[in-house]
């Protein structure tokens, strides 16, 4: 038992100190029992000889063969790791050639367990978020893996939205294919015997391009035209579901999330200024001369940011992360959006956001020996 765990243990450590985003110990060992549950200690083992980026299989290879495997063998165990979602590889590194990485727990191995997810994943996934995880997914002046925009009605032409805010222009940009998905949040939800007060809709999530054909691969999501895709957006924002893309100017994904079920919005709520964690570039103002104090606000709001003051809408803008949803139900236009005098400028893509994150948890020497290592072709 003791060898076993400590399998697992090292497998805990090599997420936690190489990737990005990592998998802190928790006193519970949570995080320990997620791994027992997604990988046996043979597969943890050989995730072991990853690297935190894409490699060729014959790179990987050199490191293991001292066990007695053969590159046949090699290349099975890692395809059924990718299939499973647990390691990188196939259309989520690159569609055109074969590479294996590892994969961050979130964004990452728990949401591609999505369609798979049961009762004993979803409760120790809980406890793990509420408890440790949490904090290692937002953490202070470090880059969020999403960002909030704003729902369309919202937005006035005198805002000039920038193309990284506006979320049609997302979806045009976006590459094909365009993948709806089932959303793992609302599923550890309903596992757990709970249900969303917002909607009863289960797929509320869009992956783009290699992401979305990583998906398809995993046998998760439906392939669907752009004009579908808009259409789907529509139905989230008249929900008063928060617009949450990845946070770079590209889009790899689009979640639409609410506050009953999705982890992101979840767990920064532990915190005592939820705001101060969100890439976002807007909040709202309530003009109280004009209120009518109705509460359609307060029940719209997903962050309970919003409450009536001697009946008058008040923001709390330590909790307002600038989604908009309450200034398109207002029948009084009492609530306006405004854009934020500095704007957050996001990564170009995906990859410069998770180097920001890194340099930030590495530091600049740190990451500059990972970079060497990167180029002498090394485990990193």
């Amino acid at each position: 038992m003791g060898e076993t765990n400590g399998v697992y243990r090292k497998l805990q450590q090599h997420i936690d100190e190489r990737m990005p985003v990592g998998f802190p110990r928790s006193e519970s060992g949570a995080e320990i029992r997620i791994l027992k549950h997604l990988f046996t200690p043979e597969e943890a083992n050989l995730v072991l000889y990853l690297s935190a980026l894409p490699e060729p299989i014959e790179r990987i290879y050199k490191r293991i063969k001292h066990t007695g495997i053969t590159l046949e063998e090699l290349e099975q165990q890692l395809d059924s790791l990718v299939k499973r979602g647990l390691i990188m590889g196939g259309s989520f590194n690159d569609p055109d050639k074969k590479t294996y990485s590892t994969a961050q727990y979130a964004i990452g191995m728990f949401e591609f367990q999505v369609d798979k997810l049961n009762i004993e994943l979803a409760e120790v996934a809980e406890e793990y978020n509420k408890s440790v995880f949490y904090k290692e997914f937002f953490k202070p002046n470090v880059p969020p893996q999403m960002r909030t925009i704003p729902v369309e009605k919202a937005v006035v032409p005198e805002h000039h939205i920038s193309t990284y805010d506006d979320v049609s222009k997302l979806l045009e940009n976006a590459e094909e294919p365009i993948v709806i998905l089932n959303c793992v949040c609302k599923q550890e939800k309903r596992v757990l015997g709970g249900s969303c007060s917002v909607t009863d809709i289960p797929d509320t999530c869009m992956g783009f391009g290699n992401l979305g054909a990583g998906f398809l691969e995993l046998g998760s999501g439906r392939k669907v035209t752009k004009s579908e895709a808009m259409e789907r957006l529509k139905k989230y924002q008249e929900l008063g579901l928060v617009l949450q893309p990845n946070n770079s100017q590209d889009s790899g994904f689009i979640c639409a999330c609410c506050g009953d079920c999705c982890q992101n919005l979840l767990m920064v709520k532990q915190f005592p200024r939820p705001a101060d964690y969100f890439a976002s570039n807007f909040h709202v103002i309530v003009d109280a001369d004009i209120c009518e104090g109705c509460g359609t606000c307060t029940e719209r709001c997903q962050m309970d940011a919003v409450s009536l003051v001697s009946n008058v809408a008040t923001i709390d803008y330590d909790r307002c992360i600038g989604c908009g949803n309450c200034v398109v139900t207002c029948p009084s236009t009492a609530i306006t959006l405004e854009k934020k005098e500095k704007e957050m400028v996001p990564p170009k893509d995906f990859d410069a956001l998770l180097q920001k994150i890194m340099i930030k948890k590495r530091g600049f020497l740190g990451t500059m020996k990972m970079m060497g290592k990167m180029l002498l072709k090394k485990q990193i």
